[in-house]
């Protein structure tokens, strides 16, 4: 089975589950019944994480570009981020130095952590407001400043602040790969060659898949 079919085959699978649940809710006053219920809803809701990591891992690898290599870590720890709307920015080094571009930062020298990153951009962490910056599959600084891009009228337009400036800012003097979590809409949006595509994650994913990134601004 190719993975579209199996893909294609889950959402089926997903969507009788939940006409089943619809059907059931006139029995939601029986105790056991409304059990089963949750039950089922708790399923349902893994299987489409499982979905939606699985997109968006597919998606880093291989839509934007075969040669940039995105952790499973990042793909799990983004994924989350934009559930919780904890804002992040993530950058993932290629072959240029980027260190005439940081500012500051705190050293961490760790692997790639989905919980490591998790807890870098917990709300109120000393480190949450900057840039976490991968080094060969290493968490190598946290709370790193990047350059800001001008203003640009498609970000305000779309009310994406200073994330996403740093985001394409650093994405037009290197070849990094930044991806950014927006705290107040949970978007997942990358910067890649001086091209900021807003809004990947989730279920814009599956509009995207085949065509590949969609339309930078």
């Amino acid at each position: 089975m190719s993975r579209d079919e199996a893909i294609n085959e889950k959402f089926e699978d997903l969507q009788s589950r939940i006409t089943q649940l619809h059907k059931g809710i006139p029995f939601l006053k029986q105790c056991s019944r409304l059990s089963i219920f949750l039950q089922e809803l708790y399923q349902i809701r893994e299987t489409l994480n499982q979905l939606e990591q699985g997109l968006l891992q597919n998606h880093l690898k291989c839509c934007i570009s075969p040669n940039i290599k995105v952790p499973g870590e990042v793909v799990v720890a983004v994924s989350k981020l934009s559930h919780k709307r904890h804002g992040a920015i993530i950058v993932i080094e290629q072959e240029n130095n980027l260190d005439e571009h940081l500012k500051g930062g705190a050293i961490i020298n760790a692997g790639v952590s989905a919980p490591i990153l998790e807890n870098i951009f917990y709300p109120g962490s000393p480190l949450h407001d900057g840039a976490v910056v991968i080094q060969n599959a290493n968490i190598r600084k946290a709370n790193c400043v990047l350059p800001l891009a001008p203003h640009n009228s498609e970000l305000d337009a779309l009310c994406l602040a200073t994330r996403h400036r740093a985001a394409l800012g650093l994405s037009q003097v290197s070849d990094a790969l930044v991806i950014v979590v927006s705290e107040e809409k949970g978007w997942i949006s990358m910067a890649l060659r001086g091209q900021f595509y807003p809004n990947l994650g989730t279920f814009a994913l599956l509009d995207k898949q085949e065509g590949g990134m969609g339309t930078p601004i």
